[in-house]
């Protein structure tokens, strides 16, 4: 064979042999840029580039490029999941989601403050408080990667309850007093004309009878009306201490014998309510402290991890028998000789129009504790 041939023939193997080298190289190269990219996702890690010149430029492209698509759906998933929670947040229904092991792997914040819990893990924590009658429970099945899991929405339907049925007395409160206050008024007016008129004395005595009895009924049915009269909140957002100790100020001149403590650790504490409303709730607390024989007085303030914010008013004064405890907020219950039984019912209504709440947490020898919630 001729030699010219046989050097052309090594000379193409070696050239073939130099490009399946490079090639092989580039191969191994761009497999481990493929590994290191996926590795790097893998681990959520987006921050690396590939430098877009050179040979490898079209790869470097190429898998830069598949790095801001994967990096662009999962920030969109974030976001849609964001959203998501917002929206599951913002609804009042308790909502959890619980895996086959009971585990609690997803809550809204309704869930914890319907519950009275801050750290829901297990649903063996609340089992038997959703099975009380006091919670409305729905249950539904799904999957959540592969695996089953249930969501739990549930309700307290104790406050929806106290709410319709207070409105259903209001109503009917307002019916009956204006009917009464309409057939009333004219008698005791009349009677009282004609009492001035009469000269028979037993017919005088009876006019005044008659004038005096439709007084009193007129003056109890107002008791009512007040109650159906509150004025609907106007909400502002108004500072905690200043307004607790012009409280301090203004109870000091009706109660000289008892002595008012203030404890407001935080000075910038805001409330976002009817200032002039929660005024009088705190003063009816304040009054009544003093007429149980208070000689010292405590408000404090402060605010939990939930946001929630208590105003604790406790006294000294005589304790509130446990028989009593439970009727206390009853309209027109009261253990007052000249009392009405209006104030603390008016009182409790002003705080559940404003969000919140007003209970009597304790009444013992030590102390008697009511606590304001908003």
């Amino acid at each position: 064979m001729d030699s010219n041939v046989i050097i052309a023939i090594l000379s193409t193997a070696a050239v073939f042999s130099i490009v399946c080298l490079v090639l092989h190289r580039r191969y191994r190269r761009t497999i481990g840029k493929v590994t290191f990219l996926f590795n790097a996702i893998d681990n959520l890690d987006f921050s690396f580039n590939f430098p877009e010149q050179g040979h490898d430029r079209l790869v470097n492209e190429s898998l830069n490029r598949i790095r801001r698509i994967i990096e662009k759906a999962r920030h969109d998933l974030m976001e849609r999941e964001r959203y998501y929670e917002q929206i599951i947040n913002a609804v009042s229904t308790g909502i959890m989601v619980v895996d086959e092991r009971g585990s609690v792997l997803q809550h809204n914040e309704a869930a914890l403050r319907q519950l009275g819990v801050e750290v829901l893990t297990f649903e063996s924590q609340v089992k038997e408080k959703l099975a009380s009658e006091d919670f409305s429970v729905r249950e539904t099945s799904a999957l959540l990667n592969d695996k089953k899991v249930r969501i739990i929405a549930f309700s307290d339907i104790r406050n929806e309850l106290s709410s319709r049925e207070l409105e259903s007395w209001t109503k009917l409160i307002r019916v009956l007093t204006h009917e009464i206050m309409n057939n009333v008024a004219p008698i005791t007016s009349l009677s009282e004309t004609l009492g001035n008129k009469a000269d028979d004395a037993d017919i005088k005595e009876g006019l005044s009878v008659i004038n005096s009895t439709g007084r009193q009924l007129l003056n109890f049915v107002d008791n009512y009306r007040r109650m159906t009269l509150i004025p609907k909140p106007q909400p502002k957002l108004f500072y905690v201490k200043p307004f607790l100790e012009r409280m301090a100020t203004i109870s000091s001149e009706y109660s000289k014998d008892s002595n008012i403590n203030l404890d407001i650790p935080v000075s910038d504490l805001l409330i976002y309510a009817d200032e002039s409303l929660i005024a009088h709730v705190v003063t009816n607390l304040l009054k009544n402290a003093v007429e149980a024989g208070a000689t010292s007085i405590s408000i404090s303030a402060y605010t939990t991890p939930d946001d929630s914010i208590f105003i604790d008013i406790s006294n000294n004064g005589n304790p509130i028998p446990s028989e009593e405890a439970q009727q206390i907020f009853v309209p027109f219950f009261t253990t007052k000789p000249t009392g009405s039984g209006i104030g603390l019912s008016i009182s409790r209504q002003i705080m559940k129009q404003s969000g919140g709440s007003l209970e009597l947490i304790k009444s013992d020898t030590t102390s008697t504790l009511f606590r304001l919630k908003f």
